[in-house]
């Protein structure tokens, strides 16, 4: 495997926050292709189904954002054509801890260093609130739990949730401190 290029060698990246509601269905857009694009394999079309309906749209994702949860379009600026690539969301919890609720990035722009830098965004506001611990849940499955090991991130965890519709999420827990 190759190392990642140098962080000053890819294109500008930039992290939007999504504060105003018409900003909202630009998010749930870019989720449901993620989702259908890298979920469908791991979990089955029926549940990624489900989870686009009940979690990953623009109403779900306005109730969270007027919970509290803060979400941030990632947006990538490349020979001055601007694309939005992925998204995450955070919220901050009791004791001194971000939950990264989401955290997407759409297939052409993975595996060039934007997860990285992201999650390097996403420490770094945790830090300057400072909090001292970041966690997620990500599927037993999925190849990015191995991606997370390498940014710092330990298995917590092992969780099964079940999330309605007959489905469970089968995820572990994984925390990083910061």
């Amino acid at each position: 495997m190759s190392a990642a290029p140098p962080l000053q060698a890819l294109p500008h990246l930039y992290s939007v926050p999504v504060t105003h509601p018409d900003q909202v269905p630009t998010v749930a857009a870019l989720a449901h292709e993620i989702w259908y694009e890298y979920y469908v394999p791991l979990i089955g079309r029926a549940q990624v189904d489900y989870m686009v309906a009940k979690f990953q749209n623009a109403p779900a994702m306005q109730a969270q954002i007027d919970q509290g949860y803060e979400y941030f379009l990632v947006q990538r600026l490349e020979s001055g054509k601007q694309s939005d690539i992925g998204y995450c969301a955070v919220q901050e919890q009791p004791g001194r801890v971000m939950f990264l609720s989401k955290f997407y990035l759409h297939h052409a722009a993975r595996g060039s260093g934007t997860g990285r830098r992201c999650m390097e965004f996403i420490e770094g506001l945790a830090r300057r609130r400072e909090l001292s611990l970041l966690w997620l849940t990500v599927n037993k499955g999925n190849p990015s739990v191995r991606a997370y090991v390498r940014l710092g991130f330990r298995i917590a965890a092992e969780l099964v949730m079940d999330i309605g519709g007959g489905f469970v999420m089968d995820d572990y827990r994984m925390e990083k401190a910061l």
